[in-house]
């Protein structure tokens, strides 16, 4: 299971920095910005602006800003695009990206990765609603990864591999265990109830809205052909 907390929480100096520079193109307008970039509520604004995630983007290959700064921006940005329009859905998923993408490399079962069916098989033998909760999210959270990131990883194997299952078989897994997860009541000591349901009632319209990510900007794994890229985007488009 993932830490609670979020991306936003997590932001440095380095990363307001960053923002103040990215969105204050006249100098004149740098000071306004970093007292606004301290309080809470404008923050949340200024990470919305377009211009920030089209920065980021263009920015040189070592960026000095955190993992949480760049996925978050980066997140909420193609939900915003997607129809999803709850914060905290990008702050959560956002901080899903970070974790696994620092621990796990670039494929998906690099650096530890897990099958589902590990994770699912070890949640029925959970002793305690705590281990369900976690396990639970986390099946969630690997769902997401996943069909999120990695969609031609998913493809191929339905494809072409021994793996008869496809996104929407993944979907409906994560959308179970997080729905599950958030009517427990350690999600609600957490308070995580409201999100991980959220996000279940949206997990294709988030799948969808991670892949375009991909798709577009970013090159987190080896590409397919073109052929079997249109294929997968043809055959597992959701819409809002």
């Amino acid at each position: 299971m993932m830490d609670a907390a979020g991306c936003r929480t997590r932001m440095t100096a380095g990363d307001l920095e960053f923002l103040v520079q990215a969105l204050g193109e006249d100098p004149d307008d740098r000071a306004p910005l970093e007292e606004l970039s301290r309080d809470p509520e404008a923050l949340d604004r200024l990470l919305d602006d377009p211009r920030l995630f089209a920065r980021l983007l263009e920015a040189p290959a070592l960026l000095h800003v955190s993992p949480w700064f760049f996925y978050y921006v980066l997140v909420r940005r193609t939900f915003l695009d997607h129809g999803i329009e709850r914060r905290r859905a990008a702050d959560y998923v956002g901080a899903l990206l970070s974790y696994h993408l620092q621990k796990r490399g670039d494929r998906p079962r690099q650096g530890g990765g897990v099958y589902l069916v590990d994770l699912v098989h070890a949640m029925r033998e959970a002793r305690t609603p705590w281990d369900a909760f976690a396990l639970q999210t986390e099946i969630g959270d690997v769902a997401l990864w996943l069909t999120g990131l990695f969609p031609d990883w998913v493809y191929y194997r339905r494809t072409y591999g021994r793996r008869p299952v496809d996104l929407e078989y993944y979907e409906a897994m994560g959308s179970r265990s997080w729905s599950a997860a958030a009517s427990s009541e350690t999600a609600g000591r957490l308070d995580l109830g409201e999100v991980l349901d959220y996000m279940a009632e949206r997990f294709p319209l988030m799948r969808q809205a991670l892949n375009d990510l991909v798709d577009e900007h970013l090159h987190l794994a080896p590409r397919p052909g073109s052929v079997s890229g249109l294929c997968r985007q043809a055959l597992w488009r959701v819409t809002n």
